[in-house]
Parts: C-alpha cells; sequence; structure tokens
C-alpha cells in the first residue's frame, strides 16, 4: 500500500512539473511586459508622416534582435530612430518607443552594438539625455557616439531653372563623446585640448597620438586610443 502511495505522489509530482513552469514563464513574461509599459511612450511615427521622403530616420530599417541588460538573456526585436532619438521596440501587439529618461542599456545581438540612455552636453551647450552608442568603456571613461539623422524638407523650384529637392532623410556627422564619472561632453577634436583632460597622462598620450598617426576625428583610432588610456 505504501509502495503504491509512493508512485501515485511520484506520478503526480511529474505530471505537475510542466504547469509549474509554464506558469512560472507566463508570470515573467507579464512582469517584463509589465516592466515595458511603464517604461514607454507613444510613438511619434514621423516615418509614416513623411513616408514619400527619400531616406530612413533609422540607422537599420529593419527590427533587429536586440537584448536588455536589465532583463538578462531575453531577446526583443527593436531598431533605433536616429531622426527623433527613439529606441522603438515590436512587442507581440505593437510597437513602443522606450523612454530615455529611463536606465537602459541595449545590445544589439548580431553586431553586438550597444545603446545606453546618458544624460550629456552636446556642442552648443544644451544638456540633453538620450541613446548613445557605447565604443569603449572601462570604470572610470567611457568612449561614446551620438547618431544623428535630420529630415530636410522638400524644397520645389523657385523659378523654374533650378531643380526641386524632395524631402529627405539624412544622416549627419557622429559626434563623439567622452564619459568621466557620471560627466558626459563633447570630446574634443584638437590634439592639446584632448590631453588636457588626462592632465598625468597627457606627455604620454602626446607621444602615443603622435607614434601611432592617431586622428581625434576617426572612429575606429579613437577606440585605439581610449583602449590605450584604460592601460595607463
Amino acid at each position: 500500500m505504501n509502495t503504491l502511495k509512493f508512485y501515485m505522489v511520484t506520478f503526480f509530482i511529474i505530471c505537475s512539473v510542466p504547469y509549474v513552469c509554464n506558469a512560472q514563464i507566463d508570470y515573467n513574461q507579464r512582469n517584463t511586459q509589465a516592466s515595458l509599459d511603464v517604461m514607454q511612450y507613444s510613438i511619434k511615427n514621423n516615418h509614416n508622416s513623411n513616408k514619400n521622403a527619400k531616406g530612413s530616420p533609422f540607422i537599420n530599417e529593419t527590427f533587429e534582435v536586440l537584448k536588455f541588460k536589465k532583463f538578462g538573456n531575453k531577446v526583443f526585436s527593436g531598431r533605433y530612430d536616429a531622426n527623433l532619438g527613439e529606441m522603438q521596440i515590436r512587442r507581440e501587439n505593437d510597437t513602443i518607443a522606450l523612454n530615455a529618461n529611463e536606465n537602459f542599456e541595449i545590445t544589439f545581438v548580431s553586431s553586438n552594438k550597444t545603446y545606453k540612455t546618458l544624460s550629456y552636453i552636446d556642442n552648443d551647450g544644451i544638456s540633453k539625455r538620450g541613446f548613445l552608442v557605447v565604443l569603449n568603456e572601462t570604470d572610470s571613461i567611457a568612449l561614446l557616439k551620438e547618431e544623428v539623422i535630420k529630415f530636410h524638407e522638400e524644397k520645389p523650384s523657385t523659378n523654374g531653372y533650378d531643380k526641386a529637392k524632395p524631402a529627405e532623410y539624412k544622416r549627419v556627422k557622429d559626434t563623439y563623446y567622452y564619459k568621466i564619472g557620471e560627466h558626459v561632453s563633447v570630446l574634443p577634436q584638437k590634439r592639446k585640448e584632448f590631453t588636457k583632460l588626462f592632465p598625468e597622462h597627457s606627455r604620454k598620450l602626446e607621444v602615443f597620438i603622435k607614434k601611432n598617426k592617431i586622428s581625434l576625428k576617426k572612429e575606429d583610432d579613437l577606440i585605439s586610443l581610449f583602449k590605450h588610456i584604460g592601460t595607463l
């Protein structure tokens, strides 16, 4: 009799495990969706309103697989609107834009490209908050990049001789930033101004920049330079 009870209890436990696991998965999914619901705002949808324009407001038009650091290995589908500074996430029944006032670290899986939401000061001295690309990062310093696509309105011909210009999305030159502590500012493009950021290593940096023919306007050179700074 005791043996029969043992087998019955064991059978019940085995049968229950999938339901418990599924319930846990459903709970985690609902919890993740609820978190995203709080961290979103409605999409401005400029792409639809300017659908006849040349080019695209997105860095990549198609939605790509990405991961949030805060959600572990769970995968999502998203794309970055560099005209509005929106990170769009496509869900089962809708597409949302993340609220940049929240703290996000998002990595696109195929390219290993990471975006972070940060507060920073742009070229015009204006304080902003948005998504910046992380090019190199240590505990004390980071090299970041701002991607911008501008929208140009349609320009009709004014005198019959000049050509009309269609509306167009056009990517502008990327802006590079440095982060020390919590301070994020535009990266100087002149050697002397740059080395002043690191007074204790300025001479070593002068030598490294000159020896390796580093351009402070080239992304690959900047990444090499910041990797070197991380060793000092």
